[in-house]
């Protein structure tokens, strides 16, 4: 199983990370954060193992660098309408295809447009403005490329089995595509998903595309990521901020400019499947005998456990040490699913008994098991 980088800000610290530390499989580009003449200006080698997340989340939008890329549709007109889609369709997917063409990324990406309700004709809607004409143009090329459709699962339609269930079978039905750039969206307040149910129905929708035979690649994941795995996807993701790790359309939405709440810097344990704020650092190697269990090595380490380390969250080297953890922690996982499976049930449970250790002298985190 892969596992890609979903860039945003600062995403030279996923290229490096990727090139130096050859952590992840590849990147999935952002548009709203890096204009069009500075991704066709980074290395094929980077892009040929990487894919382009277009973006069309809200056509209106211009937001960041998205007004460099000529297929998006307020670069047709300054108000676009659902309507004009009927017009322009046909030229946008040309013009998507082969930027990604044009940038040898690895996949064709079909885009998906954002609502926050769905409309009653969602899927005919879907399929007309943007499924439909990628694929013929797409199919015009005969490019040896597999092409995916990205998809994003709304919480209301994980949970109802219904909904789970005409989602499913519209994607299965749809015919032409390789597979599936999964997004899941929820209103979790919480920064790591706790509902059990809700995982539970993330995995069984996995499962069931694959065992449709489509590739599925999801996105915006956090730590939950590793456990999607049981369920066999292709890739997971990991990103350096919040919302790289959680799907947001506030991202891409145009917002007067006001002060900015800074997030707090973490640190990745690979033992705990967590990632911890930085000031609990000090007081776990204070109490915890077994700390270095928590904190494992990497080439970041020495450095950040420095005393005259200055932590900020525009700091490279916490990000950087997740990526280079969580990515060799995802690549060491089992092949088989049944093995996979089982070795995630014992790391599973060694890191809840890590909690309860480290309970014990009276270090309490915030669990997720």
């Amino acid at each position: 199983m892969d596992v890609y980088h979903q860039t945003g800000h600062n995403s030279v610290w996923n290229i490096d990370s990727f090139i130096e530390d050859n952590a992840g499989s590849g990147l999935i580009f952002s548009p709203v954060n890096d204009s069009a003449e500075k991704i066709l200006n980074i290395s094929e080698d980077v892009k040929k193992v990487s894919f382009f997340d277009p973006q069309l989340y809200l056509p209106k939008s211009l937001k960041g660098k998205l007004s460099s890329f000529d297929y998006f549709p307020s670069n047709f007109r300054k108000d676009f309408k659902t309507s004009d889609f009927n017009q322009e369709k046909q030229e946008i997917a040309q013009r998507c295809i082969d930027f990604q063409i044009a940038n040898h990324f690895k996949y064709v990406v079909i885009p998906s447009r954002y609502y926050e309700v769905l409309p009653s004709n969602f899927y005919e809607q879907f399929e007309d403005h943007l499924i439909e004409p990628f694929l013929f143009y797409y199919q015009s090329l005969k490019s040896p490329k597999k092409i995916i459709l990205t998809i994003i699962v709304k919480q209301e339609q994980l949970m109802n089995d219904l909904n789970r269930d005409e989602l499913l079978n519209w994607i299965t039905g749809i015919e032409g595509i390789d597979g599936v750039y999964l997004i899941f969206e929820n209103n979790f307040l919480s920064k790591q998903i706790k509902d059990s149910a809700y995982l539970n129905n993330a995995l069984i929708l996995i499962h069931s595309l694959k065992t449709n035979e489509l590739n599925v690649h999801i996105g915006y994941t956090n730590i939950e990521g590793i456990l999607y795995s049981i369920a066999g996807p292709d890739s997971i993701s990991m990103g350096s901020y919040e919302n790289l790790r959680q799907f947001n359309v506030n991202r891409f939405v145009i917002k007067e400019k006001g002060p900015i709440r800074a997030p707090n810097p973490r640190l990745y344990s690979r033992p705990l499947f967590q990632l911890i704020e930085y000031g609990y650092k000090d007081g776990i190697i204070a109490l915890f005998p077994n700390w270095e269990k928590i904190f494992e090595d990497s080439r970041y380490k020495p450095l950040m456990f420095k005393e005259e380390y200055n932590w900020h969250f525009m700091k490279a080297e916490p990000y950087k040490h997740f990526f280079l953890l969580f990515s060799s922690q995802v690549s060491s996982l089992p092949g088989d699913l049944n093995d996979r499976i089982e070795t995630l049930r014992m790391s599973f449970k060694s890191a809840i008994q890590l909690f309860k250790e480290m309970e014990s002298v009276g270090i309490y985190l915030a669990r997720v098991y």
